[in-house]
């Protein structure tokens, strides 16, 4: 359907049966309505032709081939005259045979029969609109029992109150034998009701306002009356608050779209366009038929069966009838929902039959496997491994991908910048990998963002924005800080990438859904970009260095060593003698890195590193450990992290604080963040 915007979209929901008959209703001009589906039949054994209102009829769902009818003229699909546009002979419409995808047609039911999913789904909808039990309106649909209508006007044979659960046979013995078939009918259509005929009379009789207005009420009373003290009674007061509640949303939402109660039971039941149940014909006199194909066999011939009992033959017993009745609630109930009542049913082959219910629900559905999951243009697909160089809104895209990907945008700049005259030699070139190509794809890929999305999309988090980079190799490269939000992790997890073309979709990937936009959990608003596993464990190492100050390793430099997890002698004489020596000055961060690399330190080596004048190290009134005097009257300040270096007058000549390389990086990274954040 399209709405009011020019959005397509699907709604699923009830349908009036007169909406079903205008689906697949036709009118010929000798006046004939044709729609509805008659016949178990196919083809045609001899001639391979569809039977006339049979399941594959081409009057009723179009021709098969386009503007041939059945009796092999041809015509224009378009014409002016309405005659023109029937064969006068078979009556099929000249018009393309695509219209089997969606032409429907329909089966008229002899008796009501009600839909499964309404009837057994979780909830079940039937039994809260009534407000009776599953169980017993189960009994009631299948012919268990019957409900006794209300007391009429004209003179009743048997007087019957509620439901009996007297068995059938019972039944039949005390009542049958004085009716004939049409008696007998007579006699249930006044005094009582059995089948899914009865709830749709009970479900037409609903007041839906009425509904709300007294389980409101309800309600509040359960609500006024509070704790018992009694659990099990208190359960039972929980449970039916909580039913009262769904009744009313139900109903409200019954009122709000229109649509009947009685409809969740079928008068008129929808047969699929052929299109999406074919039959296949292969070598060797072989046919492949759809499930579907056969599961309305099912029910055109026991419906048909059932409408002779009912017409024409009078001296069927009327358990016949009623057993009948129950056959084809049966098989509808297979049609729509094959496991419905326990096992599912099975073929010659012993094989399940696929319903509707399984062709629609699941993974390989047909919502989630051929609407939802299929490929499309535009995409690709790879493993993620890690990009620890990139930054969070940045993610890397192999050549092949991005190529395949920006292709018609390069096209487009290769021509327009006069490298090409046509398309065709600008595919070659593309193919033949010149060097312009890497270029202009550089610069398209520039402003271009990309989507990615990791199956299954659970949230809003599970499909963002980043800005692409290239990238050797034939993975994606992805920051780790972002994986927590896709629920992925660098253990062979496939992510696929879509490309927004339109620049309303680009604005929107830009402003809504860009990584570093989405740094906090849209259900509970905390951090969802923190640092996990391998980060963690990273950052302890880098920062682990020596954390029990100049006291653990700054005398017997010799001795102790570098590693802060060995045991200090204390009661050593030599303990507070300091030697400067042992722990190397550095003027600056990137000396420091030098030394790193020349293998002259380590990681987590203690080191002193000239640091700017801070005036809280200055005023501060931290007693130091230990003073040292040079002969030039030059000092030094000792103190647990840091050391302060001043000459004669007493004034600081520099600072340097006790670190390690590890921390001199994390600082680095934390201070290029910061900055880079500040100019953004």
């Amino acid at each position: 359907m399209i709405d009011q915007y020019k959005h397509k979209q699907l709604q699923i929901g009830l349908v009036s049966p007169q909406q079903i008959k205008a689906w697949a209703k036709k009118i010929l001009p000798n006046g004939e309505v044709v729609g509805e589906v008659t016949r178990p039949s196919t083809f045609h054994y001899k001639t391979d032709k569809p039977e006339k209102d049979g399941l594959f009829c081409e009057r009723i769902f179009g021709p098969i081939k386009s503007g041939i009818c059945a009796c092999g003229n041809s015509r224009a699909s378009v014409a002016e005259n309405e005659d023109e546009r029937f064969c006068q002979k078979c009556g099929v419409e000249f018009v393309d045979s695509r219209i089997r995808r969606y032409q429907m047609g329909y089966i008229k039911l002899a008796c009501p029969v009600t839909h499964v999913w309404y009837l057994k789904g979780l909830p079940s909808y039937i039994a809260n609109l009534l407000d009776k039990p599953l169980k017993k309106l189960e009994g009631l649909v299948y012919g268990d029992f019957s409900f006794a209508r209300p007391c009429a006007k004209k003179p009743t044979f048997l007087r019957l109150r509620g439901l009996f659960e007297d068995e059938i046979s019972s039944c039949n013995h005390s009542i049958s034998p004085f009716f004939s078939t049409p008696g007998f009918a007579t006699f249930r259509n006044r005094e009582i009701a059995t089948g899914a005929g009865a709830i749709r009379e009970q479900l037409a009789d609903l007041d839906l306002r009425i509904i709300i207005e007294n389980s409101l009420v309800e309600w509040k009373e359960l609500e006024e009356e509070g704790y018992s003290g009694d659990e099990w009674e208190d359960r039972k007061r929980r449970i039916r608050k909580v039913f009262l509640i769904r009744r009313m949303q139900l109903a409200k939402h019954f009122i709000q779209t229109n649509v009947e109660p009685e409809w969740m039971v079928l008068c008129l039941l929808p047969v699929l366009p052929p299109e999406l149940r074919p039959i296949v014909y292969r070598s060797g006199d072989k046919v492949v038929t759809s499930d579907i194909n056969e599961l309305y066999k099912r029910v055109i011939r026991r419906n048909n069966n059932l409408a002779y009992l009912l017409k024409r033959s009078e001296l069927a017993p009327a358990d016949l009838v009623m057993c009948q009745e129950k056959l084809v609630q049966e098989a509808v109930d297979t049609l729509l929902d094959s496991g419905s009542r326990g096992q599912p049913t099975r073929d010659g082959h012993n094989k399940v039959y696929k319903s509707l219910s399984d062709v629609i629900e699941g993974k390989e559905g047909r919502f989630r496997e051929t609407l939802l999951g299929k490929r499309v243009d535009y995409s690709g697909r790879s493993v993620i491994v890690v990009g620890p160089s990139l930054s969070l809104h940045q993610c890397g895209l192999p050549l092949e991908i991005a190529i395949k990907l920006f292709q018609l945008f390069v096209i487009r700049d290769l021509i327009t910048k006069r490298a090409t005259s046509n398309v065709r030699i600008a595919k070659r070139k593309i193919w033949e990998k010149e060097p312009i190509v890497w270029e202009i794809l550089q610069e398209v890929m520039q402003g271009h963002p990309v989507l990615l999305n990791r199956a299954p999309t659970l949230h809003r988090l599970g499909i963002q924005a980043f800005q692409p980079t290239l990238v050797e190799g034939r993975t994606i490269c992805l920051h780790p800080l972002v994986c927590k939000g896709f629920n992925a992790d660098f253990d062979g997890d496939q992510m696929a990438v879509h490309l927004p073309l339109s620049l309303e979709a680009q604005a929107e990937a830009r402003l809504l859904m860009f990584s570093h936009m989405n740094l906090l959990s849209p259900a509970i608003g905390d951090p969802i970009c923190v640092p996990t596993q391998d980060m963690l464990i990273g950052l302890y190492v880098l920062t682990i260095g020596n954390r029990r100050g100049i006291c653990a390793n700054r005398y017997r430099y010799n001795s102790c060593g570098n590693s802060p997890n060995k045991k200090v002698n204390y009661n050593n004489n030599n303990y507070y003698k300091y030697t400067k020596d042992k722990e190397p000055l550095f003027s600056s961060s990137y000396d420091a890195l030098g030394a790193y690399r020349q293998k002259r330190i380590r990681l987590n080596s203690p080191l002193w590193l000239r640091w700017k004048l801070d005036q809280r190290i200055v005023g501060s009134r931290e007693v130091p450990i230990e003073v040292q005097y040079e002969s030039f009257g030059t000092y030094h300040e000792i103190y647990a992290h840091y050391l302060v270096v001043g000459n004669r007058k007493k004034e600081i000549r520099s600072i340097y604080i006790r670190t390690t390389l590890g921390h001199i990086s994390f600082y680095r990274e934390i201070e290029e963040a910061i900055q880079g954040f500040s100019r953004a």
